[in-house]
């Protein structure tokens, strides 16, 4: 489990990445965006002077994503991504990648939501906080038959298992699983209209958020 959990959030490592590399209209498109969460907002987290709740979201990128494909890292047929986050309670916060099938991001191919626990904001560092939580689930839904078969031939060919049961998903039916409960460190950055984050990390603090920009919605 610990190695599934490991890997996912990896992979929203390499999508944030992604994201903070896209074209500043790509980010600033975020506030007009249409997007119906799946998951359900509740609660409220206080970050500085300001209150972070309800559902955050990215414009649409496709920025590196082709060349994400080519090597392996995503279904062979997504061609853009948005990251989201929602806040789930007065410390739970879901953090989320969505892929699309087409660059418009209208079309789901897969999604991936880390649930983060006990999320507690600290210190301010700069223009930002300093936030802890730990992995306490992991979700995921294929839309389309290629990323069914992608993300079951990637558990199978690495042994990963929901705790000793071969992983089966079953296009469009979300899937879960409990997480790891590893702990990790992060910087956050929050206004009225807006949230950025940092790369998190298990053993120290990044040192600036990235540039992309997830607007509330």
């Amino acid at each position: 489990m610990k190695k599934l959990l490991f890997w996912m959030f990896l992979i929203v490592g390499i999508v944030v990445l992604l994201g903070s590399c896209a074209k500043k209209d790509d980010d600033t498109a975020a506030a007009t965006v249409t997007f119906t969460s799946t998951t359900t907002a509740a609660g409220s987290i206080t970050v500085g002077s300001e209150t972070m709740s309800g559902t955050y979201v990215s414009g649409c990128n496709t920025t590196g994503v082709a060349a994400a494909v080519s090597g392996g890292y995503f279904p062979s047929d997504v061609v853009a991504n948005r990251d989201v986050i929602v806040v789930t309670g007065s410390d739970n916060v879901s953090e989320e990648s969505h892929f699309y099938t087409d660059t418009s991001c209208s079309t789901l191919s897969v999604y991936l939501k880390n649930g983060n626990d006990n999320f507690t904001v600290g210190d301010q560092s700069g223009d930002y906080y300093k936030v802890t939580y730990y992995e306490g689930g992991f979700k995921i839904k294929a839309d389309t038959a290629v990323a069914e078969a992608y993300y079951e031939n990637h558990f199978s060919t690495n042994s990963i298992t929901n705790a000793g049961t071969a992983v089966d998903l079953v296009v469009g039916t979300e899937y879960s699983m409990g997480g790891s409960g590893s702990s990790y460190m992060n910087l956050f950055s929050v206004t009225s209209t807006q949230v950025q984050k940092g790369e998190s990390s298990t053993s120290s603090y990044p040192t600036a958020v990235d540039s992309l920009e997830m607007a509330k919605q």
